[in-house]
C-alpha cells in the first residue's frame, strides 16, 4: 500500500499537467483509491482513502483533507455496490474512473466555493476540468489498477471474491 501510494504521488506530481483538459492533472492517487476500494476491506480503503487524500491536497492548493474527505467517501460507496459491478473489467473500471474523477472535481469545487477566500471560477472552466478529468480517468485507472493488481499478485496478495 505504501509503494503504491508513493509511486502514485511522484507520478502524479512529476507529470505536467493538461492545459488543454483545464490544467488537469493525471489522478494516480484517485485510481489507487479504486482499485483498493474494488479489492480490499473497508478498513484499509478509509485508510488509503485518507492517505491518497492528504498526499494530493499536500500537492495542490486545496486545503488539507478535503481530497481525503471525497476519496474516503467515493471509496465507501464503491465498497458497498462493489458486488453489481463487473470488477474484473478494464471498462468497468475506465468508466468508473472517468465518472468519479469527474465528480470529485465537482464535490471539491463546491466545497471550495463555500469558503471565504475562494475566487470562484467560470462554470465554462468547470465543465473543461471535470471533462479533462474525466478523460485522464479514463486512460489513468486502468493503467494504475492492472499495475497494483500485478504488482499484489506478485508479492502474494490474493484477493477474495466473498468481500
Amino acid at each position: 500500500m505504501a509503494f503504491l501510494l508513493l509511486v502514485a504521488t511522484l507520478i502524479q506530481s512529476l507529470v505536467p499537467a493538461a492545459d488543454w483538459l483545464g490544467v488537469s492533472k493525471l489522478p494516480c492517487l484517485l485510481g489507487v483509491v479504486l482499485f483498493y476500494a474494488f479489492t480490499h476491506t473497508r478498513g484499509v480503503v478509509v485508510t488509503v482513502a485518507i492517505l491518497a487524500g492528504i498526499a494530493q491536497d499536500s500537492l495542490s492548493l486545496i486545503p488539507l483533507g478535503y481530497s481525503a474527505l471525497c476519496f474516503s467517501v467515493v471509496g465507501l460507496i464503491l465498497v458497498q455496490i462493489r458486488g453489481v459491478l463487473f470488477r474484473d473489467s478494464l471498462i468497468t473500471v475506465a468508466i468508473t474512473g472517468a465518472l468519479v474523477s469527474a465528480l470529485v472535481t465537482l464535490a471539491l469545487y463546491l466545497m471550495l466555493a463555500g469558503g471565504t477566500d475562494w475566487v470562484g471560477v467560470t462554470l465554462w472552466w468547470l465543465a473543461l476540468k471535470m471533462g479533462g478529468n474525466a478523460i485522464l480517468g479514463a486512460v489513468t485507472v486502468p493503467v494504475v489498477w492492472l499495475m497494483a493488481g500485478t504488482l499484489e499478485h506478485q508479492v502474494g496478495i490474493v484477493h477474495s471474491d466473498r468481500l
